[in-house]
């Protein structure tokens, strides 16, 4: 009969331990959701950003190299008998094979660059603290990712002087990331970057309708 009074007391303070270690892991948990999670999303997306554009800066640069006269098969200016211009077309395939090539050789990299390299995330970055972010040693996490690329190219012209009109030929690429790993984040990660493959200066008088005939 003694000791029941004994065994009633311990399971008192067992039990409240327990709850206090469960409340202090709901409330760790809450704040590693809503605020560190929050926190390392940004950190992550920045770096995997970073990451695609290198990608896609190499991508572009390997092409470019490997087919130097690219920007010059895209366009073809013609003129009539008088010296007027006439048209401006495209060469399908060519245009196809930039495209494409730069779109496949951009995910490569960005693979390439994402199971290589991972990512490199300051200690601080888990606190949750935005003055800690760039604080304390690096951690190396594994990185897994999704990516999806297009690439369009766009045609402008503008005045470039007398009787001359210059022609230049955009590449765009446009980058959408879904990460998985270290820690999914909710939201894809969007970059898009402009590359100028082609100026040409067009001699003569440009008409109207001949500026609409490149478009892709």
């Amino acid at each position: 009969m003694l000791s029941r009074p004994k065994r009633s007391a311990r399971y008192r303070r067992v039990r409240r331990r327990f709850c206090i270690v469960l409340l202090c892991v709901l409330i760790l948990s809450a704040y590693l959701e809503f605020a560190v999670k929050a926190q390392l999303s940004d950190v992550i997306g920045a770096q995997v950003k970073a990451l695609a554009q290198r990608a896609v800066n190499t991508a572009v640069a390997e092409y470019l190299a490997e087919h130097p006269d690219a920007g010059e098969k895209l366009s073809d200016v013609r003129y009539n008998d008088s010296g007027v211009v006439t048209s401006v077309t495209t060469d399908p395939s060519s245009v196809n094979a930039l495209k494409t090539s730069v779109s496949t050789l951009s995910q490569q990299y960005i693979e390439q660059y994402a199971d290589s390299e991972g990512l490199s995330l300051p200690i601080g970055s888990f606190t949750g603290f935005v003055f800690l972010t760039n604080t304390g040693p690096a951690i190396c996490l594994d990185i897994s990712c999704r990516s999806t690329v297009t690439s369009t190219l766009k045609s402008t012209f503008e005045s470039g002087g007398v009787n001359q009109t210059l022609h230049h030929i955009i590449l765009t690429v446009d980058v959408e990331i879904v990460v998985y790993n270290p820690f999914r984040i909710d939201r894809p990660i969007h970059t898009s970057a402009d590359f100028e493959i082609s100026s040409t200066v067009i001699v003569g008088a440009v008409p109207s309708y001949a500026l609409g005939s490149f478009l892709q």
